[in-house]
This record gives structure tokens, sequence and C-alpha cells, in this order.
């Protein structure tokens, strides 16, 4: 598949004694990182044109990515019709949420079918330096230099961090056990208290598991540092989006004069949730539950709310807000670690570099999936970045409202430039809604945007300051 010459180097200031041996290799594409991401931009790319030459380089030992550290428990928090390659249905398809189990799975058999065709090389536990160059995480002695010939990808830029590859950001007593949820499977012993430390979807995955086990929830204290909106998964369905989803969110944008009515119209009609109905949400990070997950979690009844933990010791957990005494025997689930970290944006195209972002609110893998067919179908770097604008990770309710006017905008230009390809793409919503039902959402739609469009940028002029709106092209209008 690929050309490779070996060369021996002399590497005795790095490992006294030792020669390298670098071999040189040739490539159209090296793509850094094999989750979803990189996965789904390879997949598109060997699609469109099948000739080209890939190098796929991930520090982990299978794909998957951030997959093969999280906790044996998890699963997909939205349908596994929007989720993995195009190339390649997930598990049974339609509405079901598939384990990390059989994303693992699935992901090692996309790539077994990748590599199959002669036209990509997987380097499992290596990691890209500069440039071109990579080395083996597990011989000293091995290098590879790649001559890329047209682009390098970076699939890793969004940064995704769970709480088994990092310790706990505050302080934590030797006598006090802290674990991450992954540990929670191996339980042998019963702890008189369970603390959760942490609000995002991996917290409650955690409040869940031991409830669904059996654990009174009297026995557990949720520590959440700020209440976040929460999406309804039962309006994010295959099948249902053109039903009620474009629509009824520019509805709320055309009867709201701020973030705040904007929010309250959401959950009247039922699209966004919140764990307690008497405490405003201050946050919004796309985490989406049932709402038979949300009854069940509304059980817990020791919710902490005194900003984050600064200390654990034993008997005493220090918070921001003040101390909460705990049992000494407590055990303490870290659930702190930020999923997706909020990065700065930059442009997807830049000369030889991509650099993978979401392009859709919320849809990563789908956004890779669209860089892919944008950069086998253009050449002009300009127009490419102009259809491919990026969407910050929302962290606050007012970035809602930027990352659905940004979202709005790309979704209408890639609709008009190729609306086949968005059609056939199981990785896009429209794939899955019944044809009919587009046409009349879209007839809709048609009524509600012009208004809703005015007050989204009245909404971003207040939120944000101006140079934020001419950073993403909004100064004239959405």
């Amino acid at each position: 598949m690929v050309h490779w010459v070996e060369e021996q180097v002399d590497a005795s200031e790095s490992w006294p004694g030792s020669i390298v041996t670098v071999r040189e290799l040739e490539a159209d594409y090296l793509i850094i990182g094999t989750g979803a991401m990189g996965m789904a931009f390879a997949d598109e790319v060997m699609l469109q044109d099948p000739t080209q030459r890939l190098i796929m380089v991930d520090r982990h030992a299978k794909p998957g990515g951030h997959w093969n550290d999280a906790y044996s428990f998890v699963s997909l928090h939205q349908p596994a019709a929007y989720y993995g390659v195009n190339s390649e249905i997930l598990g049974t398809g339609g509405a079901s949420l598939a384990s990390g189990t059989e994303v693992l799975a699935y992901y090692e058999r996309v790539m077994k079918k990748l590599v199959g065709t002669g036209k990509l090389i997987h380097f499992p536990m290596c990691e890209v330096r500069e440039g071109g160059h990579f080395v083996s995480l597990v011989d000293q002695e091995l290098e590879y230099q790649v001559e890329v010939r047209k682009k390098i990808v970076d699939s890793t830029y969004m940064d995704v961090h769970v709480p088994s590859i990092r310790d706990p950001e505050y302080d934590v007593a030797p006598e006090v056990s802290v674990v991450p949820p992954n540990d929670l499977p191996n339980i042998r012993k019963p702890s008189p208290q369970y603390v959760i430390i942490g609000a995002g979807k991996t917290g409650m995955d955690a409040v869940l598991f031991l409830l669904d086990r059996g654990i009174d929830p009297d026995r557990v204290t949720w520590i959440v540092s700020n209440d976040a909106w929460l999406l309804n998964r039962a309006h994010i369905q295959p099948g249902r989006m053109s039903r009620d989803g474009l629509g009824s969110n520019m509805e709320s944008f055309r009867d709201a004069e701020t973030v705040d009515e904007l929010f309250v119209s959401l959950e009247s009609r039922g699209r966004i949730l919140r764990l307690d109905e008497g405490v405003w949400p201050t946050r919004y990070r796309c985490a989406t539950v049932s709402s038979v997950e949300l009854e069940q979690m509304r059980r817990v009844r020791h919710v902490v709310r005194m900003g984050r933990v600064v200390r654990v010791e034993p008997s005493l957990i220090v918070l921001e807000g003040g101390e909460l005494p705990a049992h000494p025997d407590a055990l303490y689930v870290d659930c702190t670690a930020d999923g997706l970290s909020r990065r700065e944006v930059r442009p997807l195209f830049e000369g030889q570099r991509v650099t993978l972002q979401s392009m859709v609110m919320c849809q990563q893998v789908f956004s890779a999936s669209v860089a892919g067919y944008i950069e086998s179908r253009y050449d002009d770097d300009e127009e490419k970045n102009k259809l491919c604008r990026v969407v910050a990770h929302p962290n606050e309710p007012r970035d809602f409202v930027m990352a659905m006017a940004i979202s709005m905008k790309n979704l209408d230009s890639w609709a008009r430039e190729f609306r086949g390809w968005l059609r056939r793409s199981r990785l896009s919503a429209v794939h899955h809604e019944p044809i009919l039902e587009l046409i009349r959402s879209g007839l809709q739609a048609r009524k509600i945007v012009p208004m809703a469009a005015e007050k989204m940028r009245l909404m971003m002029q207040n939120e944000f300051p101006e140079d934020a709106l001419k950073t993403v092209g909004f100064e004239e209008g959405v």
C-alpha cells in the first residue's frame, strides 16, 4: 500500500547505545487519531475516492479513541443511527443506544474493512510529534517519517477527556477512596455512602448505575456544581426530527426576546429538561436524557449545590461554598473530567492541515464526515471554510443561540451545494426522515424562520460582542 525506506539514525542522546530505525512512508493523508471523528473522515474520503492512500496513527492499541478509556457501562447518549461512519450501520440502527462494547467492536470491524482495501495502514500505539513524524510507544528504536502528499488531519483537537485517564483536580486525603466510574462494576464491598462528584453525563450515568442496582437513593450524595439544561432524547429520534425538530426550535426563537425566555419556551415544548424544576440551570452542554432516566435521577434527594469540590478529607468535603460532613468510609466517584472542553475555534482547512471540529451543534461525527466530503470535492480553502463554519462546543445557555445560528447557516449552505449527499449520508438526520415529512416541515419552517432568525440575531447582539459576530459572519444577520 505504501512505500517505505528504512534508515538507521544514531539516537544515543535520547537512548544511550541505541540506533533508531526510521521508516520513510508516503501517503495522501496522515490522520492523527482513530476516534469517532478520525474514522468518519477517513471513511468518507475513501468512499469519495477509493484510490486515496491513508495512514492513521493513534496512541491507543485499538481504534475508537476515548471509548477505549470509558467505563464499561457507558453507552451512546443519542441514537446509533447518527453515529459511526457512513459506510457501516452501527448496531441495529434506528433509536437504539449502542453500548460502549458494541461501539469498540464496531470501530474494530470498520478499521479491518478499511485496512482490507489495501489503501490504509493503521499504526496503533504510536504518537505523532511534528509534521509527518511519529514514533512507536512500545519500541524506542522505531520511528516513522511520512511524506504527506495532500493533508495532515488532526482529529484529536476536540480533546475528549474521561475520568480514568486523569487525576481529580481537587485535593484528596490519603485515607479517602476516590475512584473513576470505571471502578464501579468492580465493587465487592458495600459502602455506607456513595458520593458522585460531577453533574455532567458521566455523573448522571454513575448515579443511574447505582440506582439500577438497587442502591437506596438516600445512600447517594450527588455534588452538582452547576445545573445544566438537558436535551430530551424523545425529540431527537430518527423519523421524528422533521416532525418536531427544527420547526419547534424556531417557534421558540420566534416567541422569545431573551435567552431565558427562549429556554422557558423550549422547556414548555418538551425540547429540554432539567434535574430540579426549582433550580434554574446555568449550563448547557448537549447532555441527553430520557424522561425515564430523569425521573430515576430525581429519586436522589441529597443533591449538593455548593460549587466545586476543593478538598476531600475523612468525614468532610470542602467545597467552594462551604463544608459538608461525610461518612468516613464513603466511596467517592470522580466524574469531573471535561468530556468535551471548549477549544479555541480555528479554521478547518489551513493549507496542508485539516483540524476537525464540529460544524453542527453536538454532532461531531456527522461534522467529520461532511469535512471528508468537502475535502474530496472542493479545492479552495476559502470556499471550504465558508462551507465549514465551526460550532464551538456550548457551555452556557447563551452559547445555544450562537451554536444554533451557525449550525443553521451550515446546513442551509450544504443543502444548496450537496442536498443529495445529505440525503444519502446515514450520519445525517435527514437520511432517516420520510421525504414527504421533510417537504412538509420545510414548507412550514419557511413561515417561521424569517422572524425566528431576526430574534436570533438580536439575542446574539445582546449576548456577544460585535467582534464575535464578525468572526462567524453574522454582523449582517443570520
